[in-house]
This record gives structure tokens, C-alpha cells and sequence, in this order.
């Protein structure tokens, strides 16, 4: 590899995106999820004791529990951090250069976060804590919308460049490579990116990952 090759490997490698672009989205998610939390602090003793916490397809509470703060305030309180671990994955893709992720995703973890802090208030300020129906649906809509997003994006980013690393294994379907400092790699097989399982902070994103997958199934579990 000549010189200038490899001096141009390593401003690849130290390059930093900017995170500008998530920072309004990100303040927006913590207002929202304030304004929930203050939200369910004020109102408390006006809400309905038992208060409800299932829901069914048609938006009818089918199962309540014993009013209290934890009973509450639980879905603003998972929903922000369930935003918030997407706005973390942020910090750790910042070293691959691919500035085409970071709007997506950040508004990924607007919807999330401050999406279901915005159901949040619609049952705090509800006489009988039941929000609109409709606020479920629009909430899965906006993850909809934005997961293709990220998922464009993601593909578009991927096309910019080949990427011929070794710590390919299994075919080229996993990536793992400890001397490599990029979290995020272009796929060998197929298109997109995919996680470098060689260091810790990519064992670290899989789990940020897969966190709001798995509130969302619990939220629905919960609300549905």
C-alpha cells in the first residue's frame, strides 16, 4: 500500500461526522418526556384509582392496576429510554463517516421517545386516563415510516464506497475484526451495514439495537 494510500486509509479512519443534525431532535425527545413526566406528577391524584394500563385493539382498557407514581409514569419512562438508547447508537457510528444515518435515526428516537411521551400526556390529561385510540396507530406509523428511512439510508450510505476488509467469517455475513476501529462496516453479502462483533462497543450497540425492538413488543403487549 503506497503512502498516500495509507494516509488516506487513516483520515477514513479518524474521521468524526457531525451530530449536529440529532441535536434538535434529541431536545425535542427530552422536553416531551419532561413534559409527560411533570405532566403525571400533577395530575396523579386526579387520575382514576384503579388506573388503567392494558389496552385493547379498540383503545378500551381491559386491565388496571392500583394507582401510584411507578404505575404511571412506567411508559414515559421506558418510552425515553428506549429514544434515547437509538440517540446512543449515534456516539458510537460517529468514527464510520456516514453522515446519511444520523437524521434518520435520531428522528427513529424522536418517535419513540417522544412519541409515547406524547401518549403519556393524552392519558394523564384524559378524565377516565384513556387516550385516543387513534395514538397508537399513529404512533406505529411513525416507526414504520422512520425505520425505511433508516433503512434507505443505511443502503445509500453503503453504495458510497466497496469495502474490502478482512475479519470476514462465515461467508462474509459477519464481521469481526478487534484491530479494526470501526463499529460499523459495509456488508460483503448484500447491501447496507453491519456491526463490527471484533470489539466491545459493537457487542455494546447490538444490545442498543435491539432495546427498543423489545420495548416496543412489551409496550404493545402492554397497551394492546
Amino acid at each position: 500500500m503506497s503512502r498516500e494510500t495509507t494516509q488516506e486509509a487513516d483520515r477514513h479512519g479518524s474521521e468524526r461526522i457531525s451530530l449536529r443534525p440529532a441535536v434538535l431532535w434529541l431536545v425535542v425527545t427530552l422536553a416531551l418526556g419532561v413534559a409527560a413526566m411533570v405532566t403525571g406528577i400533577v395530575r396523579l391524584d386526579q387520575l382514576p384509582d384503579p388506573y388503567p394500563v392494558h389496552f385493547g385493539p379498540a383503545g378500551d382498557p381491559d386491565r388496571f392496576t392500583d394507582r401510584s407514581p411507578g404505575a404511571v409514569l412506567m411508559p414515559a419512562v421506558v418510552g425515553q429510554l428506549g429514544g434515547l438508547s437509538l440517540f446512543a447508537t449515534l456516539l458510537l457510528i460517529r468514527s464510520h463517516g456516514h453522515r446519511r444515518v444520523v437524521p434518520p435515526l435520531a428522528a427513529l428516537g424522536l418517535v419513540i421517545g417522544g412519541g409515547i411521551s406524547l401518549i403519556s400526556i393524552a392519558q394523564y390529561l384524559s378524565e377516565d386516563a384513556v387516550p385516543p385510540p387513534w395514538t397508537f396507530w399513529a404512533l406505529l406509523a411513525g416507526i414504520i415510516v422512520t425505520t425505511v428511512w433508516v433503512v434507505v439510508a443505511s443502503v445509500r450510505a453503503s453504495r458510497e464506497g466497496p469495502d474490502d476488509r478482512e475479519g470476514w467469517i462465515l461467508g462474509g455475513l459477519v464481521y469481526a475484526d478487534p484491530d479494526d476501529p470501526d463499529v460499523f462496516v459495509t456488508k460483503r453479502a448484500g447491501v447496507g451495514v453491519t456491526i463490527n462483533l471484533g470489539r466491545p462497543a459493537g457487542w455494546l450497540l447490538m444490545a442498543l439495537i435491539l432495546l427498543p425492538g423489545i420495548i416496543i413488543v412489551v409496550g404493545v403487549a402492554l397497551w394492546t
